[in-house]
């Protein structure tokens, strides 16, 4: 037996407005301006494209009106649990003022970043947020002839050309590893990714670095395992590669929560004592940190005000009022330490100066 196939005809606006019993024109601007339109007519209309289950072709209107809707944020990972908390500060932000989220996960990659920024740019976007800079120069210029709104987010850029709402990476790695030392740590490690995959990851380095230096310790302690984002695995090869090579080592700060959880693990395998023989930091004050044995010392970020903040500046710029807040808006980080480092719940608050 024979079967004819057919394809379904979409559904269209027209359809939406005959059910509704309203014009073309009142469909259009019920679904792109809301807000002009009565709270009765609205209800009809929606309740139509519903009982449709019609979807508008936004693209299509989005030639006409330059208006996409559309916010796009470019980011280095999914897998980054602060990350998505600034993700969901966009969101929660951006969608009560009528914008939605159009993401690209890069993957710390040069390549990827700048193929996804073409693609992001493609849709027409009215603004774009960057989670963490942009690392290769083609994709600096792309953004730069785009001419849209654009705020950067997560790092402190020396000499900034767009909006930026974050935190300073080097400072953290500083101020992070300036605590240890006060705590009388002396011989003070740093495990993180392979430099060129994790350039976040880089900066904390070189605070904690200039931190050492500063007190005249030895800055040689240090490993560097793998790609971002770092697994729990990195961080038990580089405990046991740094164990192994500098068992005079006192304390270690770590790139993430996740790698200094590998570090736990080794030491408890290898019978090493945390905090009494090695303390541990870790970075990103995960959901999991204050519940580890030991509670893990780690570095709390702003990450969905630093959501927020990003998404009021869109809006007022796109609506052309002064920005509010400061179009450069640094809020600073928290240490907090725990356990591993012989501490419970003692935090200490730092903000970077604005450019």
């Amino acid at each position: 037996m024979s079967r004819k196939a057919s394809k379904a005809r979409s559904i269209t606006s027209r359809d939406v407005a005959e059910l509704a019993g309203v014009s073309l024109m009142t469909v259009s601007r019920t679904l792109r301006t809301p807000e002009l339109v009565s709270p009765a007519t609205r209800k009809r209309v929606e309740s139509a494209a519903r009982k449709l289950n019609y979807v508008p072709d936004l693209a299509a209107g989005s030639l006409s009106s330059q208006r996409s809707g559309h916010v796009a944020v470019l980011l280095p990972s999914l897998r980054h649990a602060g990350f998505l908390r600034t993700v969901d500060g966009l969101s929660d932000t951006l969608r009560d003022n009528g914008y939605h989220l159009l993401i690209g996960d890069c993957y710390y990659s040069v390549d990827q970043q700048l193929e996804l920024l073409r693609m992001l740019l493609g849709r027409r976007p009215e603004a774009i947020v960057l989670i963490s800079g942009l690392d290769s120069p083609a994709a600096q210029d792309l953004l730069a002839r785009a001419a849209v709104p654009v705020v950067e987010t997560w790092h402190w850029p020396d000499d900034p050309h767009n909006m930026v709402v974050g935190f300073s990476q080097f400072d953290v790695g500083r101020a992070m590893t300036d605590s240890l030392i006060e705590k009388g740590h002396t011989r003070i490690g740093f495990l993180g990714a392979l430099g060129p995959f994790d350039p976040n990851g880089e900066q904390r380095r070189q605070g904690h670095l200039a931190a050492l230096r500063s007190a005249g310790l030895r800055d040689d302690i240090q490993s560097s395992v793998g790609k971002a984002p770092m697994e729990i695995e990195d961080g038990v090869k580089g405990a046991s590669w740094l164990l192994e090579h500098f068992p005079e080592m006192d304390a270690l700060a770590c790139a993430s929560d996740m790698t200094a959880l590998g570090v736990l693990h080794e030491c408890r395998r290898r019978g090493c004592a945390v905090p009494e023989q090695l303390a541990i930091a870790g970075f990103g004050d995960f959901d999991f940190a204050q519940y580890l044995q030991p509670s893990l010392t780690s570095v709390r970020l702003p990450s969905y005000r630093i959501g927020q903040l990003a998404a009021q500046l869109i809006v007022a710029t796109i609506s052309g009022e002064a920005p509010s807040p400061a179009p450069h808006c640094n809020l600073g980080f928290e240490i907090i330490h725990r356990q591993s480092t012989g501490n419970h719940d003692s935090l200490l608050s730092y903000s970077s100066s604005a450019p």
